[in-house]
This record gives C-alpha cells, sequence and structure tokens, in this order.
C-alpha cells in the first residue's frame, strides 16, 4: 500500500511539473496608439492591427501577449507621458506613435526607461542618429525618409512625367520636407511647385489648396501628395472637381484602401500609392493572416501602412521572444536579450523578412523586404513594383 502511494505521489508530482513547464510564458508589450487629435484615424486601425498581430503570435503556442494601449495623441510631450506609463506597467517593449517629433520623443524615453522601442510608423532620419549616438534601444521597422523619397522617385521614373508637384500636410512637414529632399537628389524632373495645407489656420485650406494645383498641373504632371490621413480624400475630391489633370501618388493611408477608392468611383482613377504590404503580393504567410484576418475580425479593409506596420512590430517582437529561454515579464535581463535579439534575428512580417542593420533601421530595398507601388484604375489596384510582380505599366487619363 504504501508503495503504490508513494507511486501515485511521484506520478502526481511529475505532472505537476509537466503542466508548469508547458505553461506559457506572458510578457507585456505596450502599444502607442494616437486615439485622439489629428492622427487619431491611423490610432484606430493600429490599435486594431495590434490586437491581430497578438492573435497571431499566439497561435504558435510558445508566448502569450498581454498589450498594453496607451494615448499618444498628436504631440510630443503626449508621447512621452504615454511612454512613461506604459514603462511603469511593466511592459517588456513597446511599438507605435505616429509622427516623427513623437517618435522622437520616445525615443528619449525609451533610453531614460532603458526599454527596447520599435518605430513602426514615423520615417525621420533622427532616429538612426540616436542609434549611431548610443541609444541601443530603438529600432525601426518603419520605413525611413531616405526610403520614403526613392519610391516616390521609382514611381517618377516608372511614369516617364514631365514634372511633378508637391502637394504636403503641415503637421507632418518634418517628414514631407525630408521626402522631397531625397525626390530632388534622384530626379532632374522640374519641382513646379512645394504647397503645405494647414485646415486648422484655415478650414477650407485643403480645398483652395486643391483648386491652386488644378491650374498648375499640365496632362503629362504628378501631383505629389503627402497626406495619409482622411483630408487626402477631401483634396482629391477638390483637385479633380477642379478639373486637376495628370496622376495623383499618395503616400498612401486613406488614399490607399480598396473601399475608399471604391467609394470615390471614377474621382479615383489614375490615383497611385505606395504600401508596405499588398494582398496580391504574398511576400511571407503573415501577408494572406493580414489582409484576411484583418477583413474578417473588423469587417474592413486592412490599411496597409500604419497598420500593416504596427502588425508586424508585434510579430518581430514575438518570434524575438518566442527564440528567448525564461522568458519572464518584468525581467530587467530579459529586456538587454531582447534587443540582442532584434540585433541578429530574421523576422517573417506581412511586408517581408526583416533584419535591422547596425543603426537598427530595417532594411527596406532589399531583396526580401520591398516597398509597393499601385495605381488605381477602373475599381482595381494594378500593382507597378516590384517590376517582377507588375501587372501594368503606369496609365495616364
Amino acid at each position: 500500500m504504501r508503495s503504490l502511494y508513494i507511486a501515485i505521489m511521484i506520478l502526481l508530482a511529475i505532472s505537476i511539473v509537466a503542466c508548469v513547464q508547458t505553461e506559457k510564458p506572458t510578457v507585456k508589450i505596450g502599444v502607442l496608439v494616437p486615439k485622439t487629435g489629428k492622427f487619431q484615424t491611423a490610432g484606430v486601425v493600429m490599435e486594431n492591427a495590434a490586437k491581430l498581430a497578438k492573435k497571431h503570435v499566439e497561435e504558435n503556442g510558445k508566448v502569450k501577449i498581454e498589450l498594453e494601449f496607451a494615448d499618444c495623441g498628436d504631440s510630443a510631450e503626449k508621447t512621452k507621458a504615454a511612454f512613461l506609463d506604459l514603462a511603469n506597467r511593466g511592459v517588456v517593449a513597446i511599438v507605435g506613435a505616429y509622427s516623427s517629433p513623437q517618435a522622437i520623443a520616445a525615443a528619449d524615453a525609451a533610453l531614460e526607461t532603458k526599454t527596447p522601442y520599435i518605430v513602426s510608423v514615423a520615417s525621420t532620419g533622427l532616429i538612426e542618429k540616436k542609434v549611431a549616438e548610443g541609444n541601443s534601444y530603438v529600432f525601426r521597422n518603419a520605413y525611413n525618409t531616405t526610403y520614403w523619397g526613392k519610391l516616390a522617385s521609382e514611381f517618377l521614373s516608372l511614369s516617364n512625367a514631365e514634372a511633378y508637384y508637391f502637394q504636403g500636410f503641415q503637421p507632418l512637414s518634418t517628414f514631407n520636407k525630408g521626402m522631397l529632399n531625397v525626390i530632388q537628389q534622384n530626379t532632374d524632373l522640374t519641382l513646379i511647385d512645394e504647397v503645405y495645407y494647414n485646415p486648422s489656420v484655415d478650414p477650407k485650406d485643403v480645398q483652395n489648396k486643391a483648386r491652386d494645383a488644378a491650374q498648375k498641373i499640365g496632362d503629362k504632371d504628378v501631383l505629389i501628395l503627402g497626406d495619409p490621413g482622411s483630408l487626402s480624400v477631401a483634396f482629391l475630391k477638390a483637385y479633380r472637381g477642379s478639373g486637376g489633370k495628370g496622376i495623383v501618388y499618395s503616400v498612401g493611408g486613406v488614399l490607399a484602401l480598396p473601399q475608399t477608392l471604391k467609394g470615390l468611383n471614377s474621382t479615383a482613377d489614375y490615383t497611385a500609392f505606395q504600401a508596405a504590404a499588398l494582398e496580391k503580393i504574398a511576400s511571407t504567410e503573415y501577408t494572406k493572416k493580414y489582409f484576411d484576418g484583418y477583413r474578417k475580425e473588423y469587417e474592413e479593409e486592412a490599411n496597409n501602412y500604419a497598420g500593416v506596420l504596427t502588425y508586424d512590430a508585434i510579430l518581430i517582437l514575438g518570434q524575438a521572444l518566442e527564440k528567448l529561454e525564461n522568458v519572464k515579464s518584468g525581467d530587467e535581463k530579459l529586456k538587454t536579450s531582447l534587443i540582442e535579439e532584434l540585433e541578429k534575428g530574421e523576422f517573417k512580417g506581412a511586408c517581408g523578412i526583416y533584419r535591422f542593420n547596425a543603426k537598427h533601421q530595417a532594411e527596406w530595398g532589399s531583396e526580401k523586404l520591398e516597398g509597393k507601388l499601385a495605381e488605381w484604375v477602373n475599381g482595381e489596384a494594378l500593382v507597378l513594383y516590384p517590376a517582377k510582380f507588375a501587372e501594368s505599366e503606369v496609365l495616364w487619363p
């Protein structure tokens, strides 16, 4: 009887140990989203995408994620406060924020709190500069400004345009001006004008700037629209309604969403755009999981820049954490190990396969990670770039 009792206790102990060993570790990841202010439209898709990524990471069964969200608004000050709040909640890493000033504030807070941070939207070159100066906590999976400019330059080359016009958005002027500077370095085409609208100063500024542009742009000119938000739709309507000619090249965002473009009917024709991911191009298995999953979860089409890159940032962290042993949220050594894994690892996302260079910038423009260009014509997005996926040449009205 005693032997039977001992045997039962041993089996019970083994089963308890097995349960403990197979229990998935839970880690907290913070997400900075603009729930209020000028960028709140992007905030919705960023939060949705982060939740979808959590689901897909947990499907691998190796790590469990608890997302902590904080409103970063549209200012650097609110972003830093939100970052510090998330750090105090015990997160192992943070992703997100929107504009360049916000990302810079978050990068400074990352160094202050020794918390790994992935910039998933903003493009400012100051991020790489901070890493070069010793801030090893910051990574960026989004484009840098140079790559934004190179993509726009690629489109100008593909289009055989005669000249181009740059329409910027004042709250994103740091990004816009940096992008335009790269374009000017990469093309000999004439810049017709550089203009910025700011509806907070004049409610009719978007429409007025659109009418002005329509007076200056010719049949074979490209209007580069540097606003990824909802005001870009109002601008496009006013521009085409005023007889605006040529092609409108959008930096993406709202004007790259199929439901937006379909809703504009013929007004959307000959609108080209960049996208970090396109549903037609299956860069990895996560491309389909992202677009299909977003459509199923939220009953709308997925965003192909701020949304998908926030999704990928969570995937990157999830895959890095899966490679680490003894993952415990709140363990300071875990943050150091996470940084080391991000520096040396390769990570799958919906956009492609990520590696980070010495300045912690994702290697956009590499064979495994490329931006995409498409043009909306007759109710369909036609892939223009990369060349191996191209469905059409650039089409003119």
